[in-house]
């Protein structure tokens, strides 16, 4: 397998990269798209534009190629490198940059795979990077060996909603009492936040149309994590749902929320989250 990284000058993340390839005595081709690289990246980007995610700040490197499978940023090819495919529900691609590094998706790996992001995120750290991590509440004996190991400086938990909704919210069966450990565990990272998109829910047999979370099932979310933590100051933020990003053909193209449209639903959560906010656009 003939592994391409692409790299851009003065880039500090694609140096972190290459020592985590040279310390493996991984083989590869470096090519440094502001320098001799330029237009084997250019010709790289024409052929596989699809695949190549470009964020705010334009295409982040480095970026890893074997020919078949592309990786972007720092945490991708780390992944990549260290399991293959293996972290690939773990680990998409993020947006921050800096000393910050995202993009870790805890629920959607596969636990089996745990210790493989752990040498991930301890060679991160080990860089001087801070991880912020992101859950929706499942998996959460990954998130308590993270914990354990101090390897989460920020956690972001997108609680889907109460309870009695969460699966239909998710889209997937959920255990709840594995989403209130979650709910317990984020809120002992050094620095956490509680999400909440109100979005719309699917309904089931007997039920008439596709309808939003209301001000009161959000209210129950916000008291949910009341009663889960003990605590009702937690930074708490509500988001309004973007038809145009959902892949989804069953939910509404049209009728989206307003801003205007969350004001009561931030009055209903305040009850019990006296911090809650509105996402600022």
């Amino acid at each position: 397998m003939e592994l391409t990284l692409f790299t851009a000058a003065g880039c500090a993340r694609c140096k972190i990269a290459k020592r985590f390839m040279d310390a493996r005595s991984v083989a590869y081709a470096e090519k440094d798209i502001k320098g001799d690289g330029k237009a084997d990246f250019r010709r790289f980007y024409a052929t596989h534009r699809p695949a190549i995610h470009r964020g705010k700040a334009g295409v982040q490197f480095p970026l890893l190629s074997d020919g078949t499978e592309i990786r972007q940023g720092l945490a991708g090819v780390v992944g990549y490198v260290e399991a293959h495919k293996g972290l690939d529900g773990f680990i998409r691609d993020g947006e921050r940059t800096g000393d910050w590094v995202d993009g870790f998706n805890i629920s959607g790996g596969q636990p089996s795979q745990t210790d493989s992001l752990m040498v991930v995120l301890r060679f991160l750290k080990q860089n001087g990077l801070k991880l912020e991590l992101g859950t929706d509440g499942r998996n959460a004996s990954v998130l308590e060996h993270l914990f354990r190991e101090s390897l989460g400086d920020r956690v972001v938990m997108d609680v889907k909603g109460p309870l009695s909704l969460y699966a239909r919210l998710l889209g997937a069966p959920v255990d709840a009492a594995e989403i209130r450990k979650t709910l317990a565990l984020v809120a002992r990272f050094p620095e956490y936040r509680f999400e909440t998109t109100v979005a719309p829910v699917i309904p089931e047999q007997g039920e008439s149309g596709i309808r939003y979370l209301t001000p009161d099932e959000i209210g129950e979310t916000a008291q949910l994590i009341k009663d889960v933590t003990g605590d009702n100051r937690h930074p708490y933020v509500l988001r309004l749902f973007r038809p145009e990003r959902s892949l989804d053909p069953r939910l509404p193209s049209s009728n989206a929320l307003t801003q205007r449209d969350l004001f009561p639903y931030r009055t209903a959560a305040r009850k019990h989250q006296v911090y809650t906010e509105m996402e600022k656009r």
